[in-house]
């Protein structure tokens, strides 16, 4: 069985309770948002799709095997033009529970999660839990180092550390609040890569739409 986890997945993992299951309620309203984001880096990585002056061009129109993936690129597909960056991070993100029970089915393949059926009031629901805590904890880690450490990092890791940022998961790598502190300073200091800037202004202006929206 393939154990390796994409980085839209690794931030998914990094979004369940360890303890007690479930999504942290800090990374509920951002999760949609920043999961979108991720999957939109992978696209851009193997060169399925190009952003080309915040429009995002269809590179390569093949079927996918991953169905999270193929979600996003079937609707990509049925677009006769190309549409902005920040509009397609809106569209994905209303649809955050598909997608959100996507992860959790691959993510429960990999033997990673798994799933119990819980009521609320006679409501069914499932709840996921982890079941590698190794695995994530191991992910949880690499994300604490480059937030403290810049030096040597990797553009996935680099990418990852900004996604966990954007989902309100620092508490959920520092728990002491005067690391935090300085991470928060070290955030602003991050290097870009091409794709971690497209994704990064898009998912900031959803932010702001949001704030708008509620202000």
């Amino acid at each position: 069985m393939d154990r390796s986890l994409k980085l839209s997945e690794k931030l998914f993992c990094l979004a369940v309770n360890p303890k007690n299951g479930g999504i942290l309620m800090s990374a509920s309203s951002a999760l949609g948002m920043t999961l979108t984001g991720s999957v939109f880096v992978e696209l851009l990585k193997t060169e399925m799709i190009s952003i080309q002056k915040g429009l995002v061009h269809l590179e390569n129109s093949s079927i996918q095997n991953d169905q999270i993936h193929e979600f996003f690129l079937n609707r990509i597909r049925l677009r006769a033009n190309d549409r902005k960056l920040r509009n397609w991070i809106s569209y994905f993100s209303v649809r955050s529970r598909k997608i959100q029970k996507l992860f959790i089915r691959s993510l429960a393949q990999k033997n990673v999660l798994r799933t119990e059926e819980k009521r609320i009031l006679f409501i069914p629901y499932e709840k996921v839990y982890l079941m590698d805590r190794e695995l994530v904890e191991n992910i949880r880690r690499d994300v604490e180092i480059t937030l403290l450490s810049m030096a040597g990092s990797s553009d996935d890791s680099v990418i990852l550390s900004v996604m966990t940022s954007k989902t309100n998961l620092l508490s959920r790598i520092f728990p002491d609040r005067e690391r935090r502190k300085v991470v928060a300073r070290n955030l602003k200091n991050l290097p870009e890569t091409d794709i971690s800037k497209a994704v990064q202004e898009a998912i900031e202006m959803m932010h702001a739409a949001v704030f708008a929206a509620v202000s």
